[in-house]
């Protein structure tokens, strides 16, 4: 994960609450985006506004803004009227978008149909360098709002929108992210909602991958070719070593409590939708094959499986790379946890962490083998 810049500085209404670390169209594989705009362009900020920002986000890269997002004579980063600036990941940020005064914009590019001519809320994110960059929204019952990613703000920027989430490549640089209030029949569908913001910056370098063969259980002797390319299913979650007993009874139990620990530990932003893996013969929801007590977080985040016989199965940690073919696009994951699955016409499955950042689902065709170099971080990765 990327270090963060300067910690978030808010101009939102006193009812709202935001947090730092601890609290489409393009989408997933498209080319770096570049926003080609200065602050004063997209905002509307007066020069001397200007001329404090770029100063301290010059400073910011030499490590000079502090944990209160001051910098130098202790002047407070400037964020204009209106909006919620974000510098600091991962973030969060709880509202009611009834309360919002600001409609700006009735529908985007991205999905020019969405009559999204409800209050808005505006977070204007500055990205430390090139990289992935992620929102994820809740809503409540009768509640629909959406969530959009803008290179400036201009509608007709829209990089990628969504009803759970959005995402795309971005380079270092202003970028936006709106909530949106859907209307339906003329009615503006608010309410409160929640929306995370997480930004994640690849490892770059070779991904060369071993050759061998992977024995599998029930495969009659037929051993699968490594590396190897086929479907990957999506996989449900697991417990970990930093989530102690007693542990999940039900598929959803302490559920939210797994999301948040992984997102603060990762970074890594998007809509949750799998539960705990099911009980399985096991004691308890979300048991992989060992103890969750030799299980990291940030592993279970980016974990893979295979149908591996005991004697094949990697040592827990092994780094595997998942990537799409034909592209540089890739995620360094965990193997050794877990076993399945058990349909040998699916080569591996992985947490819908890795499918998001490939922008990939359930049974997409992916290359998966054994990483050559078992010093690679953990996550995305840009193959070079």
């Amino acid at each position: 994960m990327a270090q963060p810049l300067a910690a978030s500085t808010t101009a939102s209404s006193a009812a709202d609450t935001s947090s730092g670390a601890d609290s489409g169209a393009n989408g997933a594989g498209a080319e770096l985006q570049d926003s080609g705009a200065t602050f004063d362009e997209v905002t509307g900020a007066d020069a001397s506004t200007v001329a404090i920002l770029d100063a301290k986000i010059e400073d910011a890269a030499d490590g000079g803004v502090s944990a209160d997002g001051t910098v130098g004579d202790s002047s407070p980063v400037a964020c204009p009227v209106g909006q919620i600036c974000v510098a600091s990941f991962p973030f969060s940020h709880s509202g009611d978008s009834a309360t919002l005064k600001t409609s700006a914009f009735n529908s985007y590019s991205c999905k020019t149909g969405a009559d999204e001519s409800g209050p808005e809320q505006v977070f204007a994110v500055q990205v430390p360098s090139a990289g992935f960059l992620s929102a994820a929204v809740y809503d409540g019952a009768a509640v629909d709002v959406d969530v959009h990613i803008l290179s400036a703000l201009d509608a007709s920027k829209c990089l990628d929108r969504g009803d759970n989430h959005a995402r795309a490549d971005v380079n270092a640089g202003l970028w936006y992210v709106v909530v949106d209030t859907f209307v339906s029949g003329g009615k503006a569908q608010s309410g409160v909602f929640k929306v995370d913001i997480g930004f994640t910056a690849p490892s770059m370098g070779p991904c060369q991958l071993q050759a061998g063969v992977m024995k599998r259980v029930n495969d009659g002797g037929k051993w699968l070719a490594m590396p190897a390319t086929g479907p990957i299913v999506m996989e449900a979650h697991l417990v970990t070593a930093e989530e102690p007993p007693p542990y999940p009874a039900t598929a959803t139990d302490e559920l939210t409590d797994h999301y948040a620990l992984s997102q603060q530990k990762t970074g890594f932003m998007l809509y949750r939708s799998q539960v705990w893996a099911p009980l399985e013969g096991g004691s308890f929801y979300g048991a992989g094959i060992l103890s969750p007590k030799t299980f990291p977080v940030v592993e279970e985040a980016w974990y893979v499986n295979m149908y591996w016989t005991k004697e094949s199965r990697p040592p827990p940690g092994t780094r595997m790379i998942l990537r799409l073919p034909d592209s540089s696009r890739a995620v360094v994951v965990s193997a050794g946890h877990e076993t399945g699955p058990g349909n040998l016409a699916h080569i591996g499955g992985t947490a819908e962490e890795s499918h998001f950042h490939l922008g990939t689902g359930h049974k997409s065709v992916m290359l998966l083998g054994i990483a050559v170099d078992q010093s690679l971080p953990f996550g995305p990765r840009s193959c070079q």
